[in-house]
């Protein structure tokens, strides 16, 4: 059984498929999205509802991917709505599953993954860094100081360990499983989510609400370090189980 991605046809099969990525979204939405408050900053939203719309792209292609991902933002909005509807987040959504299949549609020779990563994540906390220090909230000094308090060394530490698992982890697995490009999963993931999670995202909530970007940012980047990694990991597990069914 081969995936559509090369004739991109909307057979019965490629719409059931897309379906079940919809009801799995839909299902990640509402059940397992959490906020964690973070003091100064606005709070980190965690969800998984984009795992089966990257996932639907990867599969079923680009043009697929694309009209998933808008099908399950409407639907979810009529299911749940949370705030007024707002086409720039179907859009977003339905960029989850365009950029994914277009990555694996048209990117087949190999390229140097880990070197792209390795510039993604060092601009992703050169980034973060500059935009607390652009609104007052980290100073360096003789210690570093968060929000007029020193900050404590384990959340430092932890940093740059996060950041060694975004760079270390896709070499081990990609090195130990042959089969599974794990640097090209996390750079499709990381791509994806500065896109529509950081870019877009961010600018549309500005445009709603009518805050400025920086009152978003922080928190926008600081949940790509931790979803970007969970997102490849679990889109990783899902390919490897299925790499017999799907010609990717």
């Amino acid at each position: 059984m081969r995936s559509n991605t090369d004739s991109q046809k909307f057979t019965s099969l490629t719409i059931v498929r897309a379906g079940l990525f919809i009801a799995m979204s839909l299902v990640l939405k509402v059940i397992f999205e959490i906020y964690i408050p973070l003091g100064s900053i606005q709070a980190l939203r965690i969800n998984f509802a984009s795992v089966p719309l990257m996932l639907s792209g990867i599969i079923l292609g680009p043009t697929a991917g694309f009209m998933t991902g808008a099908a399950a933002d409407i639907i979810n909005f009529i299911a749940k709505p949370n705030g007024p509807f707002f086409p720039g987040f179907t859009l977003v959504s339905a960029l989850s599953g365009f950029i994914p299949g277009l990555i694996y549609k048209y990117i087949k020779r190999d390229i140097s993954y880990n070197l792209l990563n390795t510039i993604f994540i060092s601009l992703l906390s050169v980034g973060f860094v500059s935009v607390l220090m652009y609104k007052g909230l980290l100073v360096f000094d003789k210690v570093i100081i968060y929000d007029g308090k020193p900050l404590n060394l384990v959340y430092i530490i932890g940093f740059f360990v996060l950041v060694a698992i975004y760079l270390v982890i896709p070499i081990k697995i990609t090195s130990s499983n042959s089969s599974l490009n794990m640097s090209k999963i996390v750079f499709t993931v990381s791509a994806t989510q500065l896109i529509t999670s950081i870019i877009l995202n961010t600018y549309f909530l500005t445009v709603l609400y009518g805050k400025g970007v920086m009152f978003y940012l922080p928190a926008r980047i600081l949940t790509n370090f931790f979803m970007i990694p969970l997102y490849s990991i679990i889109i990783a597990a899902i390919l490897n189980a299925v790499k017999g069914r799907f010609k990717l």
